[in-house]
């Protein structure tokens, strides 16, 4: 696993001995401000310390026998999680959702849902169980919105939208388009 740059750092000023920070942002290839805050946590930690303060700046050394604890980047930590994964898991809570539902769930935009739904729909991952009346005025339609219901749960992986279908992540395998929308879109293209 990769050195963060405190680590790199360190490995530098033992070897090194005395140094300053214009210095240690010289040899490490990192701005000035950079190798300042290093320094400022390596002194809290105890590592080095400063012997002068001169016309130059302070000037460290590290101190004999101290090893400061300077944990790596953690491989396991959790990862963002991206925008559709957070929609498809509410999805897979809720079973039967309005997209008011999945936005307050899963934190994000009418959009970002709407778009995500629409997509899943077409791939029959998704269907309309309740239309909202466009007919009725909309004093009487207030309150009402569609309500979604997930057909195919395949697992916690979201199915991702390509060119070539949509991929199914738990599957390992491409979905194509239903064939009757396939019909549908050449009917639109030739006329």
């Amino acid at each position: 696993m990769a050195q963060t740059l405190s680590q790199r750092s360190w490995e530098w000023i033992k070897k090194r001995g005395e140094f300053g920070s214009k210095d240690l942002s010289r040899d490490m290839d990192i701005t000035l401000k950079q190798a300042q805050m290093i320094i400022s946590h390596l002194v809290k930690l105890g590592a080095i310390t400063s012997l002068r303060r001169g016309y130059n700046g302070a000037v460290y050394a590290p101190v004999d026998g101290v090893t400061p604890h300077l944990p790596g980047k953690n491989a396991t930590s959790p990862r963002k999680v991206c925008i559709r994964q957070r929609v498809w898991q509410a999805m897979r809570f809720y079973q039967t959702f309005t997209i008011a539902d999945i936005m307050a769930a899963a934190e994000c935009s009418k959009s970002s849902v709407e778009r995500y739904i629409s997509d899943l729909r077409r791939y029959k991952y998704v269907a309309v169980v309740r239309r909202q009346n466009v007919r009725t005025s909309m004093a009487k339609r207030r309150g009402h919105q569609n309500r979604y219901l997930l057909l195919v749960n395949t697992g916690h992986k979201y199915p991702v939208m390509s060119a070539k279908g949509l991929r199914d992540q738990n599957r390992n395998e491409l979905v194509p388009l239903p064939a009757e929308k396939i019909e549908k879109e050449i009917e639109k293209c030739t006329g």
